[in-house]
């Protein structure tokens, strides 16, 4: 028998932890307690771990969430010459994995933090049973990208990064692409815990557009080719709208993996995640709660 989820009228608070990772990075690390079973919660690229809180709140108390900033992200610190590859991405997670002595956990991901996610189940192979990803971006990376990669990564550049106010940040991105597919509640975890205050009393992006291009560059090099030793049972969701990677490959990947298994959310694009969050956080229980009773 599972508890029943509650939601109550604002979010609890987590405790908030610093691990030691490589290259001086400190990853954040939100612990939001309780008995449940333990559960990590990773980001994409430019976002925050503590987006998940709307749907931690509504999967009750079989889940003991814990929320990572992986590095330039969120609360994680870091020197400004630090670099996305994939085994630096891995490392931050390993090292949340070893500092909390994780044993047969859940883990769950977004993007980049989904990509990350099943490439630490390799580098920790004891660490999680299961995991449920949304559009883990770990498709195959050729040697020649394409031009429109290049032009994605210069435009994220220029991303602006600093607004007068949060309800500026909410207003802009709620009403355009890509982030108008976010929540409000979603979005609104974003825009407080992933801006920084200035003194002036405007606010910044936690994560600078030119460290969230450089992930945006040097991510993928070599995760396609790992993932027929990927042994858990891994979940791969993704967008039924969409019409580039990763939604068109999200069946490929799945395929790639002794124990991947797909599932659509018709009406979503790259950020779905983040948007029905009933039908997220049933998802996420079916995954892990029912689908072991």
């Amino acid at each position: 028998m599972t508890s029943s989820p509650e939601i109550g009228p604002t979010m609890f608070e987590p405790a908030t932890r610093f691990v030691p990772s490589e290259d001086g990075v400190e990853v954040a690390v939100h612990d939001y307690g309780g008995p449940g079973h333990p559960t990590i919660f990773v980001h994409g690229t430019g976002l925050i771990s503590r987006m998940w809180e709307p749907i931690i709140q509504r999967l009750g108390t079989d889940f003991r969430a814990i929320c990572v900033d992986l590095r330039a992200h969120g609360d994680t610190t870091n020197p400004d010459d630090i670099d996305f590859f994939d085994h630096r991405m891995v490392a931050d997670l390993s090292a949340v994995v070893d500092a909390l002595e994780l044993e047969d956990a859940w883990v769950v991901g977004h993007s980049m933090g989904g990509a990350t996610s099943i490439l630490t189940t390799l580098a920790r192979p004891r660490a999680f049973r299961k995991a449920w990803v949304y559009e883990p971006v770990i498709f195959e990376r050729t040697e020649n990208r394409a031009s429109d990669g290049f032009n994605f990564v210069e435009a994220t550049k220029r991303r602006r990064a600093v607004f007068e106010s949060r309800s500026e940040v909410v207003e802009r991105y709620a009403s355009r692409p890509p982030l108008d597919e976010l929540h409000d509640d979603c979005l609104e975890a974003y825009v407080q815990h992933g801006f920084l205050d200035r003194a002036d009393g405007s606010v910044e992006l936690a994560c600078s557009p030119l460290l969230e291009s450089r992930a945006y560059e040097q991510f993928l090099q070599q995760g396609w080719d790992r993932l027929p030793d990927v042994t858990i049972d891994v979940l791969v969701a993704y967008g039924g709208r969409g019409t580039d990677r990763p939604s068109t490959e999200a069946t490929l990947i799945a395929g790639r993996m002794p124990l991947g298994v797909v599932e659509v959310f018709h009406d979503s694009d790259h950020f779905g995640c983040f948007g029905p969050l009933e039908q997220v956080a049933a998802s996420i229980r079916r995954w892990f709660i029912n689908a072991a009773s």
